[in-house]
């Protein structure tokens, strides 16, 4: 397999982008039944989507003797999965083992429900507080994740190994530090690239290769429109726009979406998420499909508040809505992010997901989320410990960084090109005592640098804080992850907004991956997996390939339980 990475040009994705919901009605069309029906083709099951989800519904389906077409909106495969770490969170694998550790079932479940509905947690509760709805599927995710991943991996679909960090140790989960993750490692794994680490283009091209090999057919700038169902209420087909028209395909056995969440649909992410998020770094075509579509069959939806959160740097977000990356991690040992009252909000080192959240605090005395925009601020040694946003020393300066002599400087370049902004992001001023109280937080972050210990937000100490931050050299400090911001500068600052790796709600689904009504029953021949359903991680990101992990275990699923049906 090439180790060369797949490369979509901007025009690709603008062009994408032009597929947009606004072009195309959405919805579901009733016929009478499908033998009546005309049908341009059919097949035995039809997958709309090409990311990691889809093609493991449709790799599913194929090793259970179904024909299969993939249909995917874009102009070209992959969808977010194409342009991602490639990384798959997979509980109780086999490789874990040879790294000295061993899952255990309950410990993934207590994990597992603290954190992706902490607010229904009960540690004394048979099933630790979660519905019924939720155990089974987190039951039904450990029951089959490492089966659907041992099956790709020994029939050459996706050859994965255990993911290990800069140090050469597994990763650690995301929430590591607390109790109910018993220091478990090696839950995430990698794309084996002859021996790499793939990474997304990787795992798209071996799981694509695989599909075609196994007589699957898989077309672009196909984008699904409406889902046909007969009178029984079982789903039967799809209508598909394509570059010659409207076509109609019949699905014999089911219909499997993994068209991803609704990122770039800003009705649905003004409506629905609880974050205020700007865009992220789901393809552009990920705009919502499946939720319209849903709205005509009485699907029920779930988790739409919810999303994979990951920062963004602002200006990029503000040029288009589907960047290039987000901020895994903020660099650097001598930095640190405040809001606009020059406060800090969060541990530097901590995982993007958690790090997001904090741009929904509201203050409801002054009526504003006082860190809807953060300030990412490092000094010239920092350069020597890069990372995201922090170019190396002498590297040129990307635009999006303000520079500053001196902090007083820095805070009015910072002033100045958020007032540059306002024709997009409207008035936004820093507090009056901005500077004074940033004068005062880095004397106290620095504090803490010294003793190695930060009192107010924990830098450094969890396991994952570790796992996304290298150490290039010893700078003599009692924590590599925090140094002293110098008295002198010059300075640096980045902008940063809240965004997302994509959403995750949409229709709700059983063990089997079926969708369900309303009324909790499961539609006939329809199936759903990845970003474009609610997800069983709820609130959580798992650990490192957490999207990944759930959309290609219920996608394999899916497609098996698709292609066994009469």
């Amino acid at each position: 397999m090439s180790t060369e990475k797949s490369r979509v040009s901007r025009r690709g994705f603008m062009k994408a982008a032009g597929l947009g919901a606004a072009s195309t009605a959405l919805g579901a069309v009733t016929v009478t039944s499908a033998q009546a029906q005309e049908w341009d083709e059919e097949f035995d099951v039809v997958v709309a989507g090409s990311g990691g989800a889809a093609l493991a519904g449709a790799i599913g389906a194929l090793d259970n003797g179904a024909s299969v077409v993939v249909l995917e909106k874009a102009a070209f495969i992959g969808g977010t999965t194409g342009k991602s770490g490639g990384g798959s969170w997979v509980p109780n694998n086999r490789w874990m083992e040879a790294h000295g550790y061993k899952d255990n079932k309950e410990d993934f479940l207590r994990y597992v429900s603290r954190v992706s509905f902490p607010e229904l947690y009960r540690d004394n509760h048979p099933q630790f507080g979660m519905t019924d709805h939720h155990w089974a599927q987190l039951n039904a995710f450990w029951d089959n994740a490492a089966r659907v991943f041992h099956t790709l991996n020994d029939e050459g679909a996706l050859p994965v190994f255990t993911f290990l960090s800069w140090d050469g140790k597994p990763a650690p989960d995301y929430h590591g530090q607390i109790a109910e993750n018993n220091d478990i490692r090696g839950r995430q794994i990698a794309v084996n690239n002859d021996g790499q680490t793939g990474f997304g283009a990787h795992m798209i091209e071996f799981m694509s290769a695989y599909v075609e090999e196994k007589g699957g057919d898989i077309r672009t700038e196909n984008r699904v429109s409406r889902i046909i169902k007969d009178d029984t209420g079982r789903v039967v087909g799809v209508e598909v726009d394509t570059p010659e028209g409207t076509t109609r395909i019949r699905a014999k056995k089911g219909v499997i979406f993994g068209t991803g969440g609704f990122t770039h649909n800003h009705h649905m992410r003004t409506q629905f998420l609880r974050t205020p998020v700007m865009g992220g770094c789901a393809v552009p075509t990920n705009e919502g499909d499946l939720i319209n579509m849903s709205a005509e069959l009485g699907v029920k939806l779930g988790n739409l508040n919810e999303a994979w959160n990951q920062q963004v740097v602002l200006e990029e977000v503000l040029q288009f809505s589907s960047v290039p990356s987000g901020v895994f991690f903020q660099g650097g040992d001598s930095s640190i992010s405040v809001n606009k009252y020059g406060k800090r909000m969060y541990d530097e080192k901590y995982v993007y997901p958690e790090r997001t959240r904090s741009h929904q605090v509201y203050d409801q005395w002054r009526g504003d989320y006082p860190n809807l925009y953060q300030i990412f601020i490092f000094d010239e040694e920092a350069r020597k410990m890069p990372g995201n946003m922090i170019p190396k020393v002498g590297a040129d300066l990307p635009a999006y960084v303000i520079t500053g002599n001196n902090l007083e400087e820095l805070t009015a370049n910072i002033q100045a090109r958020f007032d540059s902004l306002a024709e997009q992001l409207g008035t936004y001023k820093l507090a009056d005592d901005f500077l004074e109280s940033l004068k005062a937080t880095i004397e106290r972050y620095n504090g803490f640098a010294i003793a190695g210990k930060d009192e107010d937000f924990h830098r450094g100490e969890a396991p994952i804080d570790a796992y996304f931050h290298a150490v290039p050299y010893d700078r003599g400090l009692p924590s590599p992850y925090m140094a002293p911001i110098a008295d002198e500068g010059p300075y640096y600052a980045v902008l940063l907004g809240a965004g997302t790796l994509d959403t995750k709600g949409g229709p709700v689904f059983d063990v089997n991956a079926q969708v369900l009504n309303v009324r909790d029953e499961p539609i006939p021949g329809l199936y759903v997996a990845g970003n474009a359903s609610a997800s069983p991680s709820g609130k959580s990101y798992l650990g490192g390939g957490g999207t990944l992990g759930l959309g290609i275990t219920f996608g394999y699923i899916a497609g098996e339980h698709a292609a066994k049906q009469a």
